[in-house]
């Protein structure tokens, strides 16, 4: 019997699903979403996967794969992509500051720059998503989410060197009127209303529509004292509403059309529109209780913060268009697809000054709490993605696929903070347009060489291009008493309530704006009051800078701050130096732009790659699969910032208002691909365990990691020295450029990924399934290491630890050793319905969050708690449950779930520089429930 046929459903989802079968399945067979062709609604003898682009069982794909259902997620409260963190073993998932990273076996990518892409590809219904900021609301009208692991050059996507995550919504169902509406309630006051209606329009087409919307309060809590408390002008949460991150406010909607043109040819037009307008993620910064000896295991509620500044906004709106055709020929087959997507993404905010531990009042200060230095991300990102694919009948001997792939990516990104009441740091801005152009061509097929034996090969070309332009700056201004003699204050507001960067609306890119090739003051003052929208209510900036030009007279004292005696003032205690004349709460001043920077953007890469895959399986019986592959991955090379330094800056120590040369050859560092070969030996077993009927599935696995890609916070010297950049040093010193710190991107090392999966399922008797899946990874290690600067420190701070430092032979970030999954359901039936519940688990043992894994090089032996960047290995408990009321097509159901039932707080992602020691955490314990009814 063909295996593809003949595989009841326990067999289908098992293979690597970690979520209920049992429960799934059965839901769902009481409880379809309104979709469907007859043929195309997948019921419990047809479930089939395309995770190689043609259709499969799960225990037919000779690889490792997992696929998960609609109903399956929601069971236990499943709201996101992010939520899927730790639930496949392998699949590591965060949201840092809106940015999703997905890491697979260890393989990823943390670079959230416009100049970054992700390792792990992640596609919405078959296309690519380059960007999936804002990707969270998506997940709603969902029938599965597949996730393939290990590289998929030769099937999909771009850079997929880790794997694929391909989320697939519900399809339009010719000759079908059916619909649905559900409303649900959860903690948090979280709020959700789904609806989804599919229309036969004529006799050979059909529009289906799915709308989304959820709003829940802050998971953090914001515990700030009342501003009555602190003595200065600081919004909180009592007094005037200040909020903190972790709200949510998300609207999407969904629509598609289908329509046979013919028994052959099938159109289908989709268009989504998701729009988030929450507080988004920034995380929680342990640094403060670290330095006080306390391990961030011993803070009881680590969601309890001190909010500061404003409360973080996030406003996302991210839609996209698709046009795919469908050709059923006798031999071959076409597929063509067309997709634009527009993301536009911002995100505004301050992070919290601490989590709340006993002390932490008495060690956090009124200007701790009124600090508005904050910070602001915007990417608008247009992308089109033209595939042409010509494949064979599935059930053809030889089986094949020839494709080509075109991507182009057009963003426009911005980042800018600012530094509040900072004498000599006053911000920066990053303000870039990068075009990214790849054109791609594969085949991959397979042959039976006999009814048991088959072979399968691949190869892809890729050739990527980029090129970017815009601006880096770096503002510093010198403030304090006549001629600089005494009192550098901090009391100049930068970012005060009310302030708006210009951002992306900016009109000065190159400050040197009458292109003499230098730049003097009263340019550098004009760049930076361009880059300003509006300034805040107790902003300084406007009075020091009247009009925008340079004028020396005292300003106000913004914060009412006590003078000294003598006619003095001071500003963090320091009484000692005296400035003749009388205030009246002004304070005299004399301002210099003093060693800012600017850096023009001008890089660009071409490159090119070439992945291929092998893989040879044997049927030993129809039960038993026997397979061996080897596949490589490549993820795209590409440039850094230019650096000051090397031509393109201006301004550095202008007292006197002296200009400084401003030149436009500048050098903007490469990185080449970083290269994975995976090789993998499995086994898929199906047997009978007594009466019992048993999956067993087995593999073991092991990475070539070469020219791993590594984005760190470094210093332009320690950048200067990695390249060996031709500048000459005193120059860099001369300006104060040395150490001011920047991202990087390297190739910095290889590695050596080991281990293996083990997966079973038992179908019990009484409609019990039991399903369980391990992931045993003992080799996860750095090898090959250049030495690297310590970029938990910072240059211009602390020379002496920001050095560089061996990494060879530490383990990958997100790479817990072992980890293990599985689920128990049960499904219950009477006379006047069904009950159904599933309970699912999950243990991560320990794993480092950084790649110098916490050590202390100066002081091994008892290092600084701020660098500690382990999670401790933990258990995880999700409980879901659900009772479909009668027996009839269009039922109604009742469900609810408790997700993360012990309320375990441990961070998906860890930031560590010289000052933080940023967490962002899993979800916290979930409940609710949800009523639905279908018509």
């Amino acid at each position: 019997m063909d295996r593809q046929s003949r595989l009841p459903l326990r067999s289908l989802m098992l293979g690597a699903s970690v979520f209920s079968l049992g429960f799934g399945g059965l839901a769902f067979a009481q409880d379809a979403p309104a979709d469907a062709d007859e043929e195309e609604v997948k019921t419990l003898n047809t479930v089939v996967v395309t995770v190689e682009r043609r259709e499969q069982t799960i225990q037919d794909v000779a690889g490792t794969a997992a696929v998960v259902t609609g109903a399956d997620l929601k069971a236990i409260g499943v709201q996101n992509i992010n939520d899927l963190d730790g639930k496949i073993p392998g699949v590591s998932i965060a949201n840092n500051q809106g940015n999703i990273e997905v890491f697979i076996r260890g393989v990823g990518s943390s670079n959230n720059t416009e100049l970054g892409d992700p390792a792990a590809a992640t596609h919405l219904n078959g296309v690519y998503v380059p960007r999936p900021s804002g990707f969270g609301a998506a997940f709603f009208d969902i029938e599965r989410v597949e996730v393939n692991i290990g590289p998929q050059g030769t099937l999909r996507g771009r850079n997929a060197t880790a794997g694929s995550v391909n989320v697939i919504p519900w399809a339009p169902g010719i000759g079908v009127f059916d619909g649905s509406l559900e409303a649900g309630y959860g903690n948090f006051n979280e709020v959700t209303v789904e609806g989804v209606i599919n229309v036969p329009v004529t006799d050979n087409s059909a529009f289906r529509l799915a709308g989304f919307y959820r709003t829940h309060d802050s998971r953090l809590e914001n515990i700030s004292p009342d501003s009555s408390e602190l003595g200065v002008p600081v919004p909180t949460s009592e007094a005037e509403g200040l909020g903190v991150a972790e709200a949510a406010d998300d609207f999407a909607v969904r629509g598609a059309y289908k329509i046979e043109l013919t028994d052959r040819l099938t159109a289908t037009i989709t268009g989504d529109y998701i729009q988030q307008m929450g507080s988004g993620f920034t995380g929680v910064n342990f640094a403060l209780p670290l330095s006080e000896g306390i391990d961030p295991e011993d803070i009881e509620d680590p969601r309890a913060v001190f909010g500061r500044g404003i409360t973080p906004q996030e406003d996302t709106r991210h839609w996209g268009i698709v046009g795919k055709l469908d050709y059923d020929g006798d031999w071959l087959n076409v597929e063509y697809i067309g997709s634009f997507r527009d993301l536009v993404f911002d995100y505004e905010f301050t992070t919290p000054a601490s989590p709340f531990f006993e002390g932490a009042l008495d060690l956090l200060g009124p200007l701790d709490f009124d600090n508005f230095n904050r910070i602001r991300f915007t990417t608008d990102s247009e992308s089109i993605i033209q595939e042409l694919r010509l494949y064979s009948e599935d059930d053809a001997r030889f089986r094949w696929n020839l494709g080509a792939f075109y991507f182009k990516e057009d963003q426009s990104t911005f980042l800018g903070t600012t530094g509040d009441r900072n004498p000599f740091f006053n911000g920066v801005e990053f303000n870039q347009s990068t075009d990214t152009e790849s054109f791609s061509f594969y085949g991959d097929s397979t042959f039976d060489v006999t009814d048991k034996f088959r072979v399968t090969g691949g190869i892809r070309y890729t050739r990527d291009r980029k090129q970017r332009f815009g601006i880096n700056a770096r503002y510093q201004f010198g403030i304090g008493g006549p001629n600089f003699s005494c009192c550098f204050t901090n009391a100049v507001g930068h970012g005060t309530e009310g302030f708006e960067f210009a951002g992306l609306d900016r009109t000065i890119i190159n400050p040197d704006t009458n292109l003499n090739g230098e730049i003097d003051s009263a340019e550098s003052i004009a760049f930076f009051f361009d880059g300003i929208a509006q300034f805040g209510a107790r902003d300084g900036f406007d009075d020091v800078f009247p009009g925008g030009q340079l004028l020396q007279e005292a300003f106000p004292n913004p914060l009412d701050l006590p003078l000294c005696e003598g006619n003095t003032f001071a500003f963090v205690g320091d009484c000692t130096n005296t400035i003749v004349g009388d205030f009246n709460g002004r304070i005299p001043f004399s301002v210099a732009p003093f060693l800012s920077s600017f850096a023009l953007q001008n890089g660009s890469l071409d490159n090119d790659f070439v992945d291929w895959r092998a893989r040879m399986e044997y049927d030993v019986t129809d039960d038993n699969l026997l397979y061996f592959l080897v596949a490589t991955g490549n993820k795209s090379g590409g440039f850094n910032d230019n650096i000051p330094g090397t031509g393109g800056l201006g301004l550095a120590n202008q007292a006197n208002n002296a200009p400084i040369e401003f030149d436009t050859d500048t050098l903007a560092p490469t990185y080449d691909p970083e290269t994975l070969t995976l090789f993998e030996f499995g086994s898929k077993n199906e047997f009978t365990l007594g009466n019992i009927p048993t999956v067993f599935n087995f593999s073991a696995f092991y990475y070539d990691y070469d020219d791993l890609q590594l984005t760190t916070l470094t210093s332009v010297a320690q950048i200067i020295d990695f390249t060996g950049t031709p500048v000459d040093p005193d120059e860099i010193d001369s300006r104060g450029l040395g150490g001011q710190i920047v991202g990087f991107t390297f190739n910095a090392s290889d590695a050596a990924i080991a281990g293996a999966q083990f997966e079973t399922n038992f179908e019990l008797p009484w409609n019990v399934n039991i399903n369980t899946t391990l992931l045993w990874l003992p080799l996860a290690e750095i090898r090959n290491s250049v030495e690297i600067q310590d970029a938990r420190f910072q240059a211009d701070v602390d020379p002496d630890n920001a050095v560089n430092r061996s990494i060879e032979g530490n383990r990958l970030i997100r790479t817990p050793e072992v980890q293990w999954n599985g689920n128990i359901s049960k499904a219950v039936e009477t006379d006047f319905g069904q009950f159904d519940g599933v309970l699912s688990f999950g243990f991560r043992s320990e794993q480092n969050m950084t790649i110098f894994n916490g050590i202390d090089f100066n002081n091994p032996d008892n290092p600084d708690p701020r660098l500690n960047d382990l999670v401790e290995g933990f258990w995880t408990l999700d409980l879901g449950f659900g009772y479909t009321h009668g027996f009839s097509e269009k039922p109604w159901r009742i469900e609810g779930y408790v997700s993360n039932v012990t309320n375990v707080q441990q961070p998906q992602a860890i930031i560590i520089t010289q000052f933080d020691n940023t967490r962002f955490f899993n979800t916290p314990r979930l409940y609710g429930f949800r009523v639905r009814k279908r018509f």
